[in-house]
């Protein structure tokens, strides 16, 4: 009489399916997300003791295990405030962005488009040491915070952060003029003569409160002539000599 085999067909099968459900059992116990506002809870007490690494870790945590909710939601504008004191502000600027989407109608709007003002500002501040690029500093940063605060006094005009963002609007306005009178020198320099005349009259028209006006109509003056547009030079000229007349 033979024996039946120890692992026959049906044994295997068995042992299969047995094996199958304890490794699902581990699967399923190694997967378990924790609770968004745990997370959200151990990311704030890693902040409130300096463990910033940690905080951020949970936050992300958050916005990938739990996104769509509301502590993801406040996790971009945590996340956000982390890497602007840690001066990443390329990752400040897109988690900022992200809370602004998720949450437009949000009571920290204004402080959200108050740090992008600001950071934009701080970015800014790196080009600042290379003057001798010249026509090739990044402007866009300043771009950047003349639109937000465009975006933020039509909405918040009352707002406590105004003080401070029509600040950086000055100073971005003030770079941006000085770039249009740099390239408009570089072109007239460089004999390319109606583009320089493109970048004063453009100077002359959007920033009238620059303060090198007359140095602007002198350079556009001599653009003309030199273009062979002498009747322009004059009336160029005629409002120099009344803009700016000579003390007697």
């Amino acid at each position: 009489m033979r024996r039946s085999p120890l692992f026959s067909a049906k044994n295997i099968v068995f042992l299969i399916v047995i094996a199958g459900l304890f490794l699902g059992c581990s699967n399923k116990s190694e997967n378990v997300r924790a609770p968004a506002n745990e997370l959200y809870q151990k990311g704030m007490m890693a902040l409130n003791n300096s463990i910033k690494a940690d905080a951020e870790k949970y936050f992300k945590k958050i916005t990938v295990e739990h996104p769509g909710t509301r502590l993801a939601t406040l996790a971009y504008l945590k996340i956000g405030d982390l890497n602007y004191e840690s001066k990443q502000w390329n990752e400040a600027e897109t988690n900022y962005r992200l809370y602004l989407t998720l949450s437009p109608k949000s009571q920290l709007v204004p402080y959200v488009i108050h740090k992008l003002i600001s950071l934009n500002y701080e970015r800014n501040l790196r080009g600042l040491f290379f003057k001798e690029r010249r026509n090739d500093v990044d402007m866009e940063p300043n771009r950047k915070i003349v639109q937000e605060y465009q975006r933020f006094f039509l909405l918040y005009p009352q707002n406590a952060y105004l003080e401070e963002v029509q600040d950086y609007l000055l100073k971005a306005r003030a770079a941006l003029a000085d770039y249009e009178f740099l390239v408009g020198n570089y072109y007239l320099e460089a004999d390319f003569y109606g583009s320089a005349i493109s970048r004063y009259l453009h100077l002359l028209k959007h920033y009238p409160e620059y303060p090198k006006t007359k140095q602007v109509g002198v350079q556009l003056m001599k653009a003309y002539r030199l273009n062979q547009q002498a009747n322009l030079a004059e009336e160029v000229q005629k409002v120099l000599e009344y803009r700016f007349p000579k003390k007697s």
